[in-house]
């Protein structure tokens, strides 16, 4: 198997970028079959989504996503809503998906397919993702600070869907190494029943694992000639063109009136346009170097200070402060949590840290 030994992934995803259209049907089904026709009825307005007219169209924006994910966990107190929701996937509502599923030979094949292009399946996500001791761990970093019940939400949506897809694909069951949750004990009947795992709970981040000897189980679902045509071309949203000028200006990002200017757009436009996307500037100068920094502490070579000075803080005290005002903990407390990848049942981690001071 082809397995890099650690990867970050800043994939989470904002605005207008384009999110599979094939999820968002697939949360207002689960709503609809949890909760009754009314309720499903309600989102869809709300929304303002036709499902008839989402299997035939390849993206919607991600805060129709999100969005159907927040009336979700709306309206119920269950915990493990997120995962109920995911249990009736089907390999072949998977859209234009399928056409990439179908070269893959294992299911190593189709996880990194999707680690490595997150705009093919939607993600809400940055992730860390090590394969240590013949474990792959997952590990989801809230850089978008979803708020917690959101997040987890969301979190055991797309845990859910990797397992009930994955068992369809190689056709046969099989159990997680491990599940962590964030938040405090609450009941996990379901989560149990579905992954084969009881989850640990206040764990400093959302993460499962999985042996590698399940990854390397073989895919035999049967694609038909219809599904493996080569997928349409997924077209870049305004999101991701605006995020593509900030990345490519780091450390010294643009004000938003330079930003519009690039653009060939006035400023009053540019932040209309990020509005009606459900976002602004400052969140993704946020998103931009937040992920920028996450890269280098995960890396380990560099001091607070050189990290602060390459992103362009004019002091590392700044830094610290926006770094903990992103991620809720300042870099040294994060690269403790990360490093050395502890075990799901061994929080809190011990050991030093190169970004001293906190």
């Amino acid at each position: 198997m082809n397995m890099s030994l650690s990867n970050y992934r800043a994939g989470a995803m904002v605005g207008d970028q384009g999110y599979p259209a094939w999820e968002l049907l697939q949360i207002l089904s689960a709503i609809r079959r949890l909760f009754g026709e009314q309720a499903h009825s309600d989102v869809c307005a709300r929304l303002g989504v036709a499902p008839e007219v989402l299997g035939h169209i390849t993206l919607v924006p991600v805060w129709q996503v999100d969005g159907a994910m927040e009336a979700l966990c709306a309206l119920t107190d269950d915990r493990e809503i997120g995962m109920r929701a995911a249990a009736d996937y089907r390999v072949s509502e998977l859209g234009f998906l399928k056409g990439h599923l179908a070269r893959c030979q294992t299911l190593a094949d189709c996880f990194y397919l999707l680690n490595d292009n997150p705009e093919w399946a939607g993600t809400m996500n940055d992730s860390l993702v090590t394969l240590t001791g013949g474990k792959l761990r997952v590990r989801w970093i809230n850089t978008l600070r979803i708020p917690d019940s959101q997040f987890h939400c969301h979190f055991l949506h797309s845990l859910g869907a990797l397992v009930v897809l994955g068992r369809e694909l190689c056709g046969q069951a099989f159990p997680l190494g491990s599940i962590a949750l964030t938040e405090a004990s609450h009941p996990c009947a379901f989560i149990e029943s579905l992954c084969g795992v009881t989850p640990s709970f206040g764990a400093p981040f959302c993460e499962w694992t999985v042996d590698a000897a399940v990854l390397a189980l073989p895919v035999s679902y049967a694609f038909s000639d219809e599904e493996r045509r080569e997928p349409e071309l997924i077209q870049p949203s305004y999101i991701y063109q605006v995020l593509q000028q900030l990345k490519i200006s780091m450390p010294v990002l643009p004000t938003l009136n330079e930003l519009a200017a690039r653009l060939g757009t006035s400023e009053r436009t540019l932040r209309r346009k990020l509005a009606e996307n459900g976002c602004n500037f400052q969140l993704l100068r946020d998103k931009v170097r937040s992920q920028a920094a996450i890269a280098l502490i995960i890396e380990g070579r560099l001091s607070a200070e050189d990290i602060a000075e390459s992103l362009g803080f004019t002091d590392v005290s700044h830094f610290r402060a926006s770094f903990k005002h992103w991620l809720g903990a300042p870099p040294g407390k994060f690269q403790r949590l990360v490093a050395g990848y502890p075990t799901t049942d061994s929080y809190p981690p011990t050991g030093p840290s190169s970004l001293s001071s906190d």
